[in-house]
């Protein structure tokens, strides 16, 4: 038997819009997440204004490992700003599929040794050949690293795919990963 009440009525009609928004909100805010993590992100969705720089002088003392690496830093200071607006970024050869790499400041010559670009591999990853290891561009904070981030190479659990990354001024943040399947271990 139903209750007739009009003041329960009126409460149980509220209660069933309250769940019908709550459940629209959820809903729609399921979808916008899956929607992000499915987009592959662009340089221009990063960008950053790109500043002129002058000489920069490398701050050797700014990082522990910068004094060993002083004369790829010095070589790539005068190359001049070509990463996030006003950063230098320098990459090396460290071994067979592997690379080192560091980022300088142009403002005030910081050294940066971001640990995801420590000894990041490029090899042994089902990816196009004609891939890069490494992707940037002097307008925009996004890096695309195509490999295993540093030190997972050599890892038997290691994870090769694309990173997509965000330079925050001193260290990357990871934006997506689309993770591909490891050939071999080197």
């Amino acid at each position: 038997m139903r209750n007739n009440n009009p003041t329960k009525i009126i409460a149980e009609k509220r209660i069933m819009k309250i769940k019908n928004v709550l459940l629209t909100a959820f809903f729609w805010a399921f979808s916008l997440t899956v929607f992000a993590q499915s987009t592959t992100p662009t340089f221009k969705q990063y960008a950053a204004r790109v500043e002129k720089a002058g000489n920069v002088k490398v701050n050797l003392k700014s990082h522990k490992d910068a004094n060993m690496f002083r004369t790829n830093l010095r070589n790539a200071a005068k190359e001049g700003v070509n990463f996030a607006g006003h950063y230098i970024l320098t990459t090396w050869g460290c071994g067979t599929n592997c690379t080192q790499s560091a980022i300088i400041d142009a403002r005030n010559g910081r050294v940066f040794f971001p640990r995801v670009l420590e000894g990041a591999g490029f090899g042994f990853c089902d990816l196009p050949d004609d891939t890069e290891p490494i992707v940037y561009q002097a307008d925009s904070r996004l890096l695309v690293l195509n490999g295993f981030k540093g030190g997972e190479l050599e890892v038997q659990n290691g994870r090769c795919g694309i990173y997509y990354l965000e330079w925050t001024g001193t260290n990357f943040k990871q934006v997506r990963f689309v993770q591909k399947k490891r050939i071999e271990m080197p």
